[in-house]
């Protein structure tokens, strides 16, 4: 019998071990890793099919909010036709960049948002909502050439994307029609005084030729002045460039006056934007953030915790008065939070709108801004060809004037004449050239507008966006992933002990002993030995070391069940009486949970709570069928309270009467947090050891579980460390093995 004590029946560990031994993780070289695999070992059964639930309603609500989006697009080009003058009205190099501005402004938006039935298509009754909507759905861009782009508008609704596109193409044409009319008004009106001040020159220089020619009479007008026609030519070179710079000065001119006057593109509007009313879910992030809601909320949840409590420890009954100032504590919380919502509210959607109306001005602002700075740079360098054209002209002018005078003393009344004549050519040049320049734009004007519609928007057949398959699958993924993300988090926060060095920053008691995992299948003859090793290893430790030279009486505890502490106590009262070859009494004091009887399959019998409340005697239930090595003791059947049966005095009568019979007692006792009756045994014992399992306990419960056995009085010797699987054992500690008896009937080791 006592050989059969070597090797553990199957049924060992019943209910104290296999929980933990079914949830243990592979080892891992890292202890984050190590807990991931471990909060996937542990929460894979719930976790899959509530992450399954969870993407399924997620991508659910993807398609449910997914709001198709129809596009239309108007298609323009330039008009690039001409009556007789071509390049006279010509169009930007790009099209699409330089009628982009124009489009966006207020005046072609404004056109299109006075119209009712457009609002009613937008689903607004403000302008400036209805501003905002086609701001954020509008879009001009090229159409493959630089001559040609396209006006896009989208909506979930594919007539109201089309009509909305042509109805801010039509106003566009319009506004653009009417500023080209303007350009031209103003053109011609410069061209005016220009072309009134070179008809005076003209007759000016004609009355002077004629009044030479008179002066002159006595001139033949055969005799060839020498050197003189050749000088004529050269100043004649003079003139015509002249004229050109003067006509070409004149233009620019127009231009640059024009530009300055033209406002409609840079003008600054004072009014106030219109906002929409905040909505619901904008007050509530709103009070959700502001510190006095919060406060609020905290102390209100505060209240109710305390009541909860109450509640939860039966108190409501006992502690009338208390538990009623408590709710009424409670009903203050929330007429005050109520009172500060209320408040909150009213401030939140004047700040909300005034945030808004802020938003909305600054958008405007900057969109002049950056028209304003564009028709100022276009301005400027306008400015600066026509400055460049001035000191161009002057340098001309002054070589002509030179070249006159020189000629103007060679030739006398001759030459004036000739110059006279010269004169009025120019003058007529120029004349001709602002006169020709005036027909050719008033020429062109009739045909049309410089940009033209090619192919009005239609209704889209199809949205330009399918199913949102890609954030149906982030989103599945995602709710997926929730489930093991919260069991993480959770076993993270739960500092569960995965090594035996994380137990030595806490302040408990030294580690006596590191235990390999119990094997869960027979036959696993290597795994048994580095088990029962790991017990002889413990018990060495207890019998060698001087502080614990001399106990006799050992309680094995635990923070919580299934720490182990049933396997320990039965394998260390095992290898104790082993090595001592006397008799060890195993106690199994775990009296509403006991486990004793079912690691040895022996029956319960009157047991423990018997011989505690006088019942039996102790050397008439103890059960010794395992033979001389281990004597057990099982719990016995409880028909009263835990507490009145392990009571003191009772514990040291038994203890004392086991100590004339067995040389050591180990006793298996409940766990300490939920069962307050361990403590009275362990402060009868010698010694109490403390079992701990590798990723089941937690570190603040067994520092808990420590100080409570402290404060009863129980001599806390050390820490056994349970559930180190084998390998990693026999890594860390080796494996060693002596031959026995005949060779021949020796197994291998492996």
């Amino acid at each position: 019998m006592a050989d059969n004590l070597l090797q553990p029946p199957t049924t060992f560990n019943h209910n104290a071990s296999s929980p933990a031994l079914a949830t243990q993780p592979p080892t891992s070289g890292s202890d984050q890793v190590r807990l991931v695999f471990y909060t996937l070992r542990r929460c894979w059964v719930w976790a899959v099919p509530s992450g399954c639930l969870l993407g399924l309603i997620a991508a659910y609500i993807v398609h449910y909010l997914f709001t198709p989006m129809f596009q239309a697009d108007h298609l323009l080009e330039s008009n690039g036709d001409y009556v007789v003058f071509r390049g006279t009205m010509p169009n930007s190099a790009n099209l699409a960049a330089s009628e982009r501005q124009l489009i966006y402004t207020d005046l072609v938006l404004d056109s299109v948002i006075s119209d009712p039935n457009i609002l009613e298509l937008l689903e607004t009754d403000s302008d400036e909502s209805a501003k905002l909507v086609l701001l954020e759905n509008l879009r001009v861009e090229s159409a493959g050439t630089n001559s040609m782009f396209k006006i896009s508008f989208q909506h979930k609704e594919a007539a109201t994307a089309s009509e909305v596109c042509n109805k801010i193409a039509e106003s566009y044409l319009l506004q653009r029609e009417r500023i080209e009319d303007d350009r031209i008004t103003t053109l011609n009106g410069w061209l005016a005084p220009a072309i009134d001040t070179w008809e005076g020159n003209v007759t000016t220089y004609e009355k002077r030729v004629r009044d030479l020619s008179k002066s002159s009479l006595g001139y033949d007008p055969t005799v060839r002045i020498e050197g003189l026609e050749n000088d004529l030519s050269v100043l004649g070179t003079l003139r015509h460039d002249l004229k050109n710079l003067i006509v070409d000065e004149s233009i620019l001119e127009a231009k640059v006056d024009m530009a300055s006057t033209v406002t409609q593109l840079s003008k600054t509007d004072s009014r106030t934007p219109i906002v929409d009313e905040p909505t619901p879910a904008q007050i509530k992030t709103y009070l959700n953030n502001d510190r006095d809601t919060m406060k609020a909320r905290e102390l209100l949840a505060e209240k109710e915790r305390e009541v909860r409590a109450m509640e939860s420890a039966g108190l409501e009954t006992v502690r009338q008065d208390t538990f009623q100032k408590l709710k009424d504590s409670v009903t203050a919380a929330e007429q005050m939070l109520a009172k500060i919502e209320a408040e909150k509210t009213v401030a939140a959607t004047a700040e909300i709108k005034s945030q808004a109306i802020a938003l909305a001005t600054r958008q405007r602002e900057n969109l002049l801004i950056e028209r304003e700075d564009k028709s100022r740079s276009e301005l400027d360098a306008l400015k600066q060809r026509l400055a460049e054209m001035k000191a161009q002209r002057a340098i001309v002018q002054n070589e002509y004037d030179a070249e006159k005078a020189r000629l103007e003393t060679q030739g006398g009344v001759t030459a004036d004449l000739l110059f006279a004549e010269e004169d009025r050519e120019v003058a007529v040049g120029i004349l001709t050239k602002l006169k020709e320049r005036k027909a050719a734009i008033g020429t062109e004007m009739r045909r049309g507008s410089g940009v033209q519609s090619l192919a009005p928007a239609t209704v889209p057949l199809e949205p330009i966006s399918g199913q949102p398959l890609k954030k149906m699958l982030a989103a599945a993924v995602a709710c997926f992933l929730l489930p093991f993300l919260l069991s993480f988090l959770l076993e993270f926060r739960s500092q569960r002990l995965g090594d035996a060095t994380a137990l030595s920053s806490q302040p408990i008691a030294p580690i006596l002993g590191e235990i390999a995992r119990i094997p869960t299948r027979t036959g696993a003859s290597n795994k048994q030995r580095v088990f029962e090793e790991s017990i002889d290893t413990l018990r060495a430790n207890l019998m060698l070391s001087k502080e614990t030279a001399d106990v006799r009486t050992i309680a094995i505890a635990s923070s919580v069940s299934g720490e182990g502490k049933s396997s320990v106590a039965s394998q260390l009262a095992i290898s104790l009486a082993k090595a001592c070859g006397e008799t060890v009494l195993l106690v199994d004091a775990d009296l509403r949970s006991p486990d004793q009887h079912d690691i040895f399959g022996l029956s319960m019998g009157q047991g423990l709570s018997r011989v505690l409340q006088g019942e039996a005697k102790l050397v008439d239930t103890v059960d010794k069928s395992l033979g001389d090595f281990v004597h057990v003791l099982p719990a016995g059947y409880l028909d009263m309270s835990p507490h009145r049966v392990l009571n003191p005095e009772a514990l040291d009568t038994l203890i004392s009467k086991a100590k004339d019979n067995y040389q050591f007692i180990v006793i298996d006792t409940a766990p300490v947090l939920a069962a307050g009756e361990t403590l009275a045994v362990a402060s009868k014992t010698d010694a109490t050891l403390v079992c701990v399992m590798r990723d089941l306990s937690r570190a603040d419960a067994v520092v808990r579980t420590t100080r409570r056995l402290e404060a009863a009085g129980a001599n806390v010797i050390g820490t056994v460390f349970s559930g180190v699987p084998t390998r990693q054992y026999s890594y860390r500690y080796g494996q060693y093995y002596k031959y026995l008896g005949n060779p021949s009937q020796q197994t291998n080791p492996a």
